[in-house]
């Protein structure tokens, strides 16, 4: 497997220094945050901690979130690492910026190591309290480059086509981190890969959402060699007062604030565009790799009584609407959306599951009336989904066939740590496929 790019080639400086580092010349983003001097304490303990001003309401903190407190998820060490090394500005910056998150040694630590979300949530409050930047999430993503997330990369990049590649990132997602969903929804002529975490913050989710799908857009742009764009980009937050941070990592995509979830769709013919780094000898490998790196358990809760038999109901008569759902549950769009986030999950997702367990039940049926009674629009998109469904099953297998569990505790390794870098494992078993 080519080596992953060292963390040294990432830049010491970005070309927007920090206000109160030194002058910017752009003109602010955002005229919300007032920049607050960082003190390098990262809080004052899980509860409490220096907040900084929120971009879209709310505050940054500094410290853990409340609903992410004892949440056993764990995240690669390659995320923190990004995040840190990428907003700022020289390595005792970034080494200021982990140690206030309580993670002391992710620079210097092993790709395999994991470490809990809750301090990557932490660090995130640490980047917004020295920065004051609104677009601290793109900034971090722009310091991305091909090889830094490892397997999860070669993963993606050595497949076939967009849409393989795609598929297998949404079944691996939890190489990366164990606390985000990726889910993959083909309608008509466009497809919306949407991201989600299990467990976050509702004042920080809007800088980890724009980190993920800018990230997503810039190894779709490495992998295809062209640029890339999106039909359009989604948020669930607010708009900021200026958007050109925006506009710049995201191309030409219509950008929408204020929406229903954080997605990225694409043209449907974009699925079949040839990878330039197509490997298929790579890809075997990685393949094999993350067979032995199968998602952990987390058991599983019911999300909203009676909404996967309202889903199954749908399924026949076209694409199933989150609307419709809540209409036949007598609930709000809102409140169904609310409870869906509170149990981590998301509609992309149950949806999926719902298409998986009918899927088996209709084997005997042909592709084409397969793909009808599961709500898809042709054979193709239900070949990519079970595609996807086959890689969990792969990745249940080796977790059945492997005799003891590799640590509920942690995903990849055995490196995993807690935020004081004494070696004590987080995290507890997450199920598979939660794509």
């Amino acid at each position: 497997m080519p080596p992953a790019a060292p963390i040294t080639d990432l830049p010491t400086s970005h070309p927007h220094p920090h206000p109160g580092v030194t002058p910017c010349p752009c003109p602010p983003v955002h005229q919300g945050p007032a920049h607050q001097k960082y003190d390098g304490r990262g809080g004052q303990g899980e509860g409490g901690g220096d907040n900084a001003q929120g971009p879209y309401g709310g505050t940054a903190r500094t410290s853990v979130p409340a609903s992410l407190a004892g949440a056993p998820l764990t995240d690669s060490v390659v995320v923190p690492r990004l995040i840190a090394t990428a907003t700022a500005n020289d390595p005792r910056e970034a080494e200021q910026l982990v140690r206030a998150a309580g993670l002391p040694h992710v620079l210097g630590q092993p790709e395999t190591t994991r470490t809990p979300s809750t301090r990557t949530y932490r660090l995130w409050g640490a980047v917004l309290a020295r920065t004051g930047r609104v677009d601290a999430g793109l900034l971090a993503a722009a310091g991305y480059r091909p090889g830094l997330l490892d397997v999860f990369d070669y993963l993606m990049t050595s497949a076939p086509t967009v849409g393989e590649g795609l598929a297998r990132g949404a079944a691996h997602i939890h190489l990366i981190s164990s606390n985000s969903l990726l889910t993959i929804d083909e309608s008509d002529d466009e497809v919306t890969i949407g991201y989600a975490a299990r467990h976050g913050d509702d004042e920080l989710r809007w800088v980890v959402a724009e980190f993920a799908l800018a990230v997503l857009a810039r190894q779709l742009r490495h992998s295809t060699g062209r640029e890339l764009s999106p039909v359009r980009v989604e948020f669930a937050h607010r708009a900021p007062l200026r958007q050109a941070p925006h506009q710049e990592a995201f191309g030409n995509a219509r950008l929408e604030f204020g929406a229903t979830a954080d997605a990225i769709t694409l043209h449907r013919q974009d699925l079949e565009r040839r990878l330039d780094t197509a490997d298929p000898a790579l890809a075997a490998i990685m393949l094999r790799a993350a067979a032995e790196m199968p998602a952990p358990r987390i058991p599983r809760s019911v999300a909203v009584p009676g909404l996967r038999e309202v889903i199954a109901e749908q399924l026949p008569n076209g694409r199933p609407s989150l609307a419709e759902a809540a209409r036949r549950l007598a609930i709000s769009t809102r409140t169904l959306q609310r409870r869906l986030g509170d149990s981590g999950t998301t509609w992309r997702a149950e949806l999926d599951a719902v298409r998986r367990e009918q899927s088996l039940r209709h084997g005997s049926a042909g592709s084409a009336q397969r793909a009808v009674r599961l709500g898809f629009a042709e054979s193709r998109s239900l070949r990519r989904a079970m595609n996807r469904w086959d890689a969990d099953n792969r990745g249940e297998g080796a977790r059945t066939d492997g005799g003891a569990d590799r640590s509920g505790d942690h995903d990849i390794g055995d490196h995993s740590t807690d935020g004081d870098g004494t070696g004590e494992r987080s995290g507890t078993p997450q199920e598979a496929g939660t794509a």
